[in-house]
């Protein structure tokens, strides 16, 4: 095969005279039977896939070293009656090959007349013969006939003409030739009965009416050649799973559409952004939720795939339209990315940030005592001490293992927040004990020998004749627990300030916007499930709220897996409980299939968003089944990074899974990008939440426990007393 060399026009880059000529080396062949088209080309299977060679030809063409190969197959349909006239027509030329032809005899001669056909049409006939034809005669076998007619039996089904270019184009004329050959070479496993051959344009016409037909899809092939549907269907059809050659461009799999009246997202108070998605019509547009379809939801797939992104984004637009958000954050990248888009005034008093990472002495921070009765009833102590019983031995997971450090934390909570009630009374919430006085309480005799009288006879018998007979060693079970605390700063601030700033119900009834980003040191367990086990107490709390009158409260855990094995069952329990209380949970996790089986089913039992981006095989069948094989688990596998596929209540009902692409926060919520006002977005939050430095808080917590002391048994102590100008309650 030769090489016809092409060659370009000069490029003027700079103007000047020393223009380069570039040459270009182009390939050309067009492919023919090379024997009588009705002999067949081999029929391919699907196994292997015959597109993989050309896949893996084209895979290697070198697009930017200026290297093109292309393949132009046309096809023009051929008409039924063509095809008949056809068929007589080889029919006919099989009579004048003679008795031959057919294995046997088919009459007297090559003449043979109206009897050698009568025979012919007898056989295609079924065999039945005219009144004329001689009883002498015998009928051709049907292999016969079909060697006569080749592939365009009657029952070969569609037939087109084929016109079959290849086009080869590189800087150098070998690497031009070797991109042909690998064409050729991709072509060469039709051959059967019959094979394609190159033929290569020569001469200037030739080449340009190659050319022309390339270019324009002109049918004007060198010679006929018409094929059936089992010799193309091979190059027809899409590439299979079998074909693994990276330059196939891969469909994702078959997911259902979109809902036709899945509601658009333009910033409506009403909907909660889900991502991009294509409607029936063609277009792209943000798809939504409605808030009173969405109630609880879960969100699967690898990492950096973008669940927390979606959730970010749907906690940035909830916020926006007044609603409460609580977001818990274990990497704080989250909180990060959002506070540019909640700089904005209108926002501001309603932002509160709980930022556990800290630990520079002169850090503002917040501040939670679980065992605060500030604004509490005397009717409320048995709550506070349930709360805090329950989530300490969650995180310690005593279960029933533990019941006598059950209820020796019971107790002193009880105690504790009795002396608490007592301090709110006189006028002194801060010299509340906190949950480091629980340690002190149970290690330092003296200090709660001295505190015993101020509390009622039948608390005050427990310790004196109950607590002495217990086995030593279920107390330091008990402050195993603060110890664990007492090993952060961070944390020694957060829980050692008498006065809480954070207060889950108060969010939940004025709609706050919270973020929370533990500090990642081995104590998370034990604030987690403290924090979610709060979350739960607060929504049970708010029975005594009218129906009508719950504000609708958001709350979103990343790192499902983690919270899950540190809460112990709070998470399940919120699913099936706080949804009467107007408490929303969604949840964010890398594999489902971690999650304790009571947390996985409550959340799909009752989920009205089931979302996952790119997971692997096991994952993926997991959520599969969930969809009722509307998805295979291989497309699951398959997604791009930020692409997901989820289904959502709809008007009361779940709908079909839809592909969603993921939108960044900055593409979404670019107008609401305020980084300047970020400073005084961290001034508001000092102001909401009255943080203070943490070097001010560890210095009290210091002499907490002999302020304390002082306060109750009614003398000063001989240290520095804690500090005398206590904030005001939050609304």
């Amino acid at each position: 095969m030769t090489a016809p060399v092409d060659f370009a026009k000069p490029t003027a880059s700079d103007g000047k005279s020393d223009r380069r000529v570039r040459t270009r080396y182009v390939e050309r062949a067009e492919l023919v039977l090379a024997l009588p088209d009705q002999k067949p080309l081999a029929s391919l299977g699907l196994t292997p896939d015959p597109l993989q060679q050309l896949a893996a030809a084209l895979s290697t063409v070198r697009t930017e070293a200026g290297e093109h190969a292309e393949v132009c197959l046309d096809l023009v349909p051929i008409r039924e009656r063509q095809l008949v006239r056809r068929r007589r027509r080889l029919l006919a030329q099989s009579r004048r090959r003679g008795p031959s032809a057919y294995g046997e005899k088919l009459t007297g001669g090559l003449s043979g007349g109206a009897g050698v056909w009568g025979s012919v049409t007898a056989a295609w006939s079924g065999g039945k013969t005219s009144a004329s034809a001689s009883r002498a005669e015998r009928l051709p076998r049907m292999s016969d006939l079909a060697a006569g007619v080749g592939k365009f039996a009657p029952a070969a089904g569609a037939v087109f003409a084929v016109q079959l270019l290849l086009r080869t184009e590189a800087n150098h004329p070998q690497a031009a030739l070797e991109r042909m050959h690998q064409l050729l070479a991709v072509f060469a496993i039709t051959s059967g009965e019959n094979y394609l051959k190159p033929r290569t344009p020569h001469g200037r016409r030739a080449v340009t009416s190659f050319e022309r037909r390339f270019t324009t899809g002109q049918f004007a092939p060198l010679k006929r050649q018409w094929m059936t549907v089992s010799e193309l269907a091979g190059f027809l059809k899409p590439p299979t799973a079998k074909c693994t050659a990276s330059s196939v461009v891969r469909s994702g799999g078959l997911v259902p559409p979109a809902p036709a009246h899945l509601p658009v997202y333009t910033g409506q108070a009403d909907l909660v952004p889900l991502g991009a998605v294509t409607y029936a019509d063609g277009s792209e547009r943000i798809g939504a939720a409605r808030v009173e379809d969405l109630l609880f939801g879960l969100g699967l797939g690898k990492s950096g795939h973008g669940k927390t992104e979606a959730a970010l984004v749907q906690a940035i637009s909830l916020a926006h339209n007044g609603h409460g958000v609580w977001f818990l954050d274990p990497h704080g990248e989250a909180w990060a990315r959002a506070k540019p888009y909640l700089a904005h005034p209108h926002i501001m008093s309603r932002i509160w940030e709980i930022n556990l990472a800290e630990s520079d002495p002169d850090q503002l921070v917040a501040s939670w005592n679980p065992l605060s009765m500030e604004g509490r009833r005397a009717g409320d102590v048995q709550k506070v001490v349930r709360a805090v019983t329950e989530a300490i031995a969650a995180a310690q997971d005593w279960g029933d293992h533990a019941p006598r450090a059950r209820t020796i934390l019971a107790r002193t909570a009880q105690a504790l927040a009795l002396l608490n009630r007592q301090a709110v009374a006189a006028g002194r919430p801060d010299l509340q004990c906190t949950l480091f006085q629980i340690r002190s309480w149970l290690t330092d005799e003296d200090w709660r020998e001295a505190l015993l009288p101020q509390l009622p006879l039948r608390v005050r018998q427990y310790w004196k004749k109950t607590f002495p007979k217990l086995a030593s060693d279920a107390v330091p079970t008990v402050t195993y627990a603060i110890d664990r605390l007492d090993t952060s700063e961070a944390l020694q601030a957060f829980f050692g300030s008498p006065r809480s700033g954070y207060d889950v119900r108060t969010a939940m009834d004025t709609g706050r916007v919270v973020f929370l980003c533990p500090d990642g040191s081995e104590a998370d367990a034990l604030v987690s499930c403290l924090l979610i086990h709060d979350l739960y107490r607060a929504g049970k709390s708010r029975q005594d709220i009218p129906h009508k009158l719950r504000r609708t409260f958001w709350a979103w855990g990343d790192e499902l897996t983690a919270l899950d094995s540190s809460s112990k069952g709070f998470l399940a329990a919120i699913a099936e409980q706080l949804r009467k209380y107007e408490v929303r949970f969604t949840g964010m996790t890398q594999m489902a299939l971690r999650l304790s089986a009571i947390t996985r089913q409550a959340l799909l039992q009752n989920q009205s968003l089931l979302s996952t981006c790119a997971a692997d095989y096991d994952e993926a069948a997991f959520v599969a089944r969930r969809w009722n094989g509307h998805v295979s688990p291989e497309t699951i596998t398959e997604l791009p990074k930020y692409h997901y596929v989820m289904s959502i209540n709809l008007d009361g009902k779940p709908t079909t899974p839809f592909r969603v692409r993921g939108l960044p926060v900055e593409e979404i919520f670019a107008h609401y990008n305020n980084p300047d006002g970020v400073p005084d977005l961290d001034a508001a939050i000092d102001t909401n939440l009255k943080r203070r430095p943490i070097g001010e808080i560890l210095a009290e917590l210091e002499v907490l426990d002999a302020a304390i002391l002082a306060h109750h048994a009614g003398h000063h102590p001989d240290t520095a007393a804690v500090g005398s100008d206590p904030t005001t309650t939050l609304d």
